[in-house]
């Protein structure tokens, strides 16, 4: 073989292949690190786990989601949605975040591990457009490797 069309080749396998990554990872699933103990019992801090970016284009997130968002200063945040107060009075307050628009829908999320969590109760509300993904596999370590519901 002429090494110059297998360098030619070559090169072109891994653009195609780096594409292909940068899209996947951009536009559908992304690794991440769980940070601190606010998820524990479901996810400890280091667990390795697969963010679907895809699945909250199509559908807003659900309570019991555990999603990964933005938070103040646009820190990542791993929290899980929770369910709506009863109507009335909502103890969260607005989106302190920033809407996009007044008919942006918002979010109430808390940590699992209430008493090590940063969450709703500190900063509020967090509006659709700063929830980045939905956790849906930990990966690592091997001994709790499987699916986040």
């Amino acid at each position: 073989m002429n090494p110059a069309r297998f360098l030619r080749e070559l090169c072109i396998v891994l653009a195609v292949t780096g594409l292909v990554l940068w899209g996947l990872t951009r536009w559908v699933a992304i690794p991440w690190v769980v940070e601190g103990p606010s998820m524990e019992p479901t996810l400890s801090d280091g667990d390795r786990v697969l963010v679907d970016l895809w699945s909250l284009r199509r559908r807003p997130p659900r309570p019991g989601d555990v999603v990964v968002l933005w938070g103040p200063g646009d820190e990542a945040f791993v929290k899980r949605v929770a369910q709506e107060p009863y109507p009335g009075k909502d103890p969260y307050p607005a989106a302190a975040l920033g809407t996009q628009s007044p008919l942006e829908s918002s979010y109430v999320v808390l940590g699992d591990n209430s008493g090590q969590s940063r969450d709703s109760r500190d900063f509020g509300r967090v509006p659709r457009h700063r929830v980045r993904g939905l956790v849906v596999w930990r990966y690592w370590p091997l001994s709790r490797l499987g699916s986040i519901r």
